[in-house]
This record gives structure tokens, C-alpha cells and sequence, in this order.
């Protein structure tokens, strides 16, 4: 390569996102929602260098797949603005110190697809590599990704991947999925393979036929059945999912199966979900599924007609710092499937007008379900705690109920001001839950902040 190459190799270096890093970050690093960081502050939140070779290599218009088998780790495949049909990438391989990047090139780069064509971005037996639509400095979503059965799919044994600054859109089914289903194959099998390290954030994902973020299989604990029996899906390890806007999906919002270690689901918006689902109760906000554990907070999801935030996981669930408003179901709703772990845990979340009541449990089989701090605003007909029998072990204090928001004082809640007037009667009220691990806000800032914990997603 020449001089020149070199120089933009150099500079676009300086323009990749470092997320491999991340993940091995304290998963207790609480970032702001996106609704409330300045755009052009969130891309520099991620801006960082990697480790730099001379390789390129421009994708055509033409080319409706690139196989990268002999496209060295750390190289950087452009795609030039403009608009073109669906594309495949396969076999790329990078490391985790130099993964593999692909990036807009001179503006913003439209796939677009018929919604009966299988997708409009796939990615096949890929590692370590990253979709960055930051590739531009004065456009926010490089990327548009814009029909297709699916819109954007990393699949076939694709892992270690972050996909950021994309908007997806128009899909017959799920915007962006990332899982491999199980098949005859042994390679797509539990225990024989495990998706990692998989970031997806600051995406905008809207008007699709089905789920908006599908990630991991949903029967964790049944499998799929196969013309060769009934075979385990694998695991994923290590995901963050944050500061995503969702808006107006036929299905879920947000639904992560099979994320059995490090899963965290954060600082999401998920307006306007189930808009169009293709099942009964497949309608709700935010899916915790079966086989998922860790930790889903600083939320916002509004408008649900199912469920705001559904808990079906592993039993080492912490959800905490969401607000949950208008569900025409349950604010949260808790069932225990297959679940080994300890307890269920809501905290500190601000769950307002769901039709059915504020926190519903099932969770018949889960050794305790802690509800604590919790502020639930619903008419005063409504149960804000419900057991579905006494076989449902609760622990619950310190959870505000009332039916009417204004007595909160927020600054102004329904254009989503969320912070605490100094007259609300939520300071100081709360439960000390340090030892579960809320240690910030909705905000991000540190708990407690006076004499004692306040209730709700915000501290005073």
C-alpha cells in the first residue's frame, strides 16, 4: 500500500470503536441513557484506536458478498456511501487485539432489500470484527439498513462482534438478530460453541415486523427439534446491550435468550413495542428469557401492550433503574422456567399506569423474589404486588404506591424529566440496597446521595 493508504488507515484507526475492552470493564460502570446524552457526544464515548496494518479493501456496489478468508486481522473493509442491495460478509477473522472493521465510507450507506429476501446485511462465520456506522463525523447512523425477512444478522457461528451506529429498519421479522440456531450440524451445538463478547449499541431500530434486538435462542432449556432429534442451543457470554432507541416493533422491543454469564441490557429506550405480534403474548417491552441472567436497568420503555419488562431467566437476575410506563399487562411480570439460581430482583424502578398492576409473580420455583424501593403508580383497584400463590417466596419494603403520578414531583414526567423535586416524597425513604448492588441511578449518579436511599429510578 502507499503513503496515502497508510495515512487513512491511520486516521480511520482513530475513528473505530474499542469494545473488546469493555467487557472486561467493572460490569458496575453505569453509563447515562441515550435520551439523555447530546448526539454528538455519544459516538465519542466509544472512540478509540486499534492496532494498525495497511490492509483495505472497498467493497463494490456490485459485490453482493465478500469472503474474507484471506483478509488479514485488522484490516478495514469500507463500504462507499450511496445505495446498494443486500450484502454478505463471510470468513472474516480477526483477534481480539486487531479485530476486523467495516466502516461507511464518505457518508451514509443504504442496504435495501424486499422484505421477502432472507436479509439485507449478514454476516457468516465471522470473529472478531465490528459494523461501526461512524465512518462520517456529521451523520449519526452510517448505516441504514432498510428491509429484508431480517435486517441485520450475525449468524453461522459468528461471535466476539459490536455492531454500533446503525439504523435498521422496515424488516419483515427481527431488525438485528445475532444467534445461531442449533442445526444437525455439531459445530452450532451447546458446549461446542459459544457466542462472546457481543456489544450492540447506540443503533436505531424501528418499524419492524417482529422483535427490534433478537439475541440468543429463546428454549434454552427444551432445545429445537431437528430432523435429528431435539439438539441445545449454545450459550452466549459476555453481552452488552445499551443505548439503543427501539420504536414501534411488531414483537418485542428487546428479547435475549440463552445469555447465561455477563449479560447486561442498559440505558435502552423501547418505545411503541407489539405493535403487530406474531403470537399471543409476544408483545411485551424487554424480554428477559429463558437461560438469560445478569442485569437489566436504566431502561425506559413506554407504551407496551404487553408487559413492560419480562423475567424468565436463570434466577441471578437484577432489575433495577427502569421506568416502565403505560403497559397495557403487567409494569414487570416474573416466571420461573428454568431456573437454578437464587432470587429475582426488582429495584428502584418506577413502574406507572400498567393496566393489570405493577409487579406480577410467577416465580413459583425461585428461592426469593426481592421487591424493594419499587414506585408504582396505578389505579387504586390494581394489586402493585401480586403472588400468583402462596408458593411465590417474597421479600418486599420500602416500594411507594400511589395512584397518581404528580405527588411524586418529578420535574416534569411526562416529557420523560426525570429527575426529583427537592419536595418529593420519595427522598430519603428508600431501603439501603448497596449490598445487591445498585450503587447509581437512572442517572448515573452514586447512591445514596443524602441520608438515606430514595425510592425510584432517580435519586434526588
Amino acid at each position: 500500500m502507499g503513503n496515502s493508504n497508510y495515512l487513512i488507515r491511520i486516521i480511520a484507526g482513530a475513528l473505530i470503536i474499542s469494545s473488546f475492552a469493555m467487557c472486561s470493564k467493572s460490569v458496575n460502570k453505569i453509563e447515562k441513557p441515550a435520551a439523555q446524552i447530546p448526539e454528538q457526544n455519544t459516538a465519542k464515548q466509544s472512540l478509540n484506536t486499534q492496532e494498525v496494518t495497511n490492509y483495505t479493501y472497498t467493497v463494490k456496489t456490485t459485490e453482493w458478498m465478500v469472503d474474507g478468508s484471506s483478509i488479514p486481522a485488522g484490516a478495514i473493509i469500507y463500504i462507499p456511501a450511496g445505495k446498494r442491495g443486500s450484502l454478505l460478509l463471510k470468513n472474516f477473522k480477526g483477534t481480539a487485539a486487531a479485530p476486523i472493521l467495516v466502516v461507511n465510507q464518505g457518508g451514509r450507506v443504504s442496504f435495501t432489500a424486499e422484505t421477502t429476501a432472507s436479509y439485507a446485511f449478514k454476516t457468516q462465520n465471522c470473529q472478531y470484527f465490528k459494523v461501526l456506522g461512524n465512518g462520517f463525523p456529521t451523520i449519526r447512523y452510517g448505516f441504514d439498513v432498510n428491509g429484508g425477512n431480517i435486517g441485520m444478522t450475525m449468524d453461522d457461528l459468528s461471535s466476539d462482534f459490536e455492531i454500533a451506529f446503525v439504523e435498521v429498519r422496515n424488516s419483515g421479522f427481527a431488525g438485528i438478530m445475532a444467534k445461531t440456531d442449533p442445526s444437525c450440524d455439531p459445530a452450532t451445538w451447546r458446549g461446542h460453541f459459544t457466542m462472546r463478547n457481543v456489544v450492540i449499541h447506540d443503533n436505531y431500530v424501528h418499524k419492524t415486523g417482529g422483535e427490534g434486538l433478537y439475541v440468543g435462542n429463546s428454549f434454552y432449556e427444551d432445545g429445537v427439534s431437528t430432523s435429528c432429534g431435539t439438539v441445545l442451543p449454545h450459550d452466549v457470554a459476555n453481552l452488552k446491550i445499551h443505548r439503543n432507541l427501539v420504536d414501534s416493533t411488531g414483537s418485542e422491543g428487546i428479547q435475549v435468550g440463552s445469555a447465561t454469564s455477563t449479560c447486561e441490557v442498559y440505558n435502552n429506550t423501547v418505545k411503541n413495542p407489539g405493535q403487530s405480534p406474531f403470537a399471543a403474548y409476544q408483545d411485551n417491552g424487554i424480554q428477559i428469557g429463558e437461560g438469560t441472567g445478569g442485569k437489566c436497568y436504566n431502561n425506559l420503555i413506554k407504551n407496551a401492550p404487553g408487559n413492560g419488562i419480562i423475567v424468565l431467566g436463570l434466577g441471578d437476575n437484577l432489575v433495577y433503574n427502569n421506568y416502565i410506563v403505560n403497559s397495557k399487562a403487567y409494569g414487570i411480570f416474573a416466571d420461573s422456567r428454568y431456573t437454578p439460581g437464587p432470587n429475582f430482583q426488582f429495584i428502584n424502578n418506577t413502574i406507572v399506569g400498567s393496566a393489570l398492576g405493577g409487579i406480577k409473580l410467577n416465580s413459583e420455583t425461585i428461592p426469593m423474589n426481592t421487591v424493594i424501593n419499587n414506585v408504582i403508580i396505578q389505579s387504586a383497584s390494581l394489586e402493585a404486588i401480586i403472588r400468583k400463590s402462596s408458593d411465590v417466596k417474597l421479600t418486599a419494603s420500602n416500594n411507594y404506591v400511589n395512584t397518581d403520578i404528580s405527588v411524586c414531583m418529578y420535574v416534569n414526567f411526562n416529557k420523560d424529566e426525570f429527575h426529583l423535586l427537592p419536595s418529593s416524597p420519595l427522598i430519603d425513604k428508600g431501603a439501603n440496597v448497596l449490598s445487591y448492588g445498585v450503587k447509581a441511578d437512572y442517572f448515573g449518579a452514586a447512591r445514596p446521595s443524602g441520608t438515606a436511599f430514595d425510592i425510584g429510578g432517580t435519586e434526588y
